[in-house]
């Protein structure tokens, strides 16, 4: 597809997967929204047959996007999910060049594999492999369902993500009440620090929002 077309699908939902290796990602700048993968791991994380799958990779139905630097290895990755029945997975025609032409979102690259692009530098990112974060590179310990949480509200990429999305991408575990989300909420704040957890805010009546930078003060 087209890179405003992507756009576009990535906005409404679409998993927008980058498989370019790091040190390229690092000299060309990385997509806001887009999750980052090394490219020999890209069928088993996203096969929904398998034990490695991503949390997105429910069911044959998802819309994964694949991206390169021109088009072509992610052409070939895309054929390749298709194989395994993933009928929905498509590519962007002229890779992240084209998307960078055409004046989309981009931003510095250095996002570890496994995470989500931030729409702005942040001092909080996620080590998928050790299932922590880290603030400010210092690393803090998670538990499953905080790191799931945090997941999710990185990948929001700075909008509001609702109490009910919040809780069904967590599924069925032990405590889901109503006010279990704010519980977890509140130990990832403690566990964030004071400059760390402002980011982290709370949108009353609806969700929360991850920022890239501090909610600007209000005036009155």
């Amino acid at each position: 597809m087209a890179p405003p077309d992507a756009a576009r699908e990535l906005a409404d939902g679409a998993l927008l997967v980058d498989v370019r290796a790091d040190m390229v990602r690092r000299a060309e700048g990385e997509i806001p929204g887009s999750l980052v993968m090394d490219r020999n791991v890209l069928e088993w994380r996203l096969d929904p047959c398998s034990d490695w799958r991503i949390e997105e990779a429910a069911d044959h139905s998802l819309r994964a996007i694949i991206l390169c630097s021109q088009g072509y290895m992610s052409s070939m990755a895309a054929a390749g999910l298709h194989d395994l029945g993933l009928v929905h997975a498509t590519d962007i025609v002229g890779g992240y060049e084209a998307w960078r032409a055409a004046g989309l979102p981009v931003v510095p690259g250095g996002t570890l594999p496994g995470s989500y692009v931030a729409a702005a530098p942040s001092p909080i990112s996620l080590d998928p492999g050790g299932q922590r974060m880290l603030v400010d590179g210092a690393p803090v310990s998670l538990t499953p369902l905080e790191f799931r949480l945090l997941t999710a509200l990185l990948r929001g990429n700075g909008r509001v993500i609702t109490r009910e999305d919040l809780r069904s991408g967590l599924g069925e575990w032990a405590g889901s009440r109503s006010r279990s989300v704010d519980l977890h909420i509140h130990r990832i704040r403690r566990k964030l620090g004071p400059r760390a957890a402002a980011l982290l805010t709370t949108e009353r009546g609806v969700g929360f929002r991850l920022r890239a930078t501090p909610a600007p003060a209000e005036s009155g």
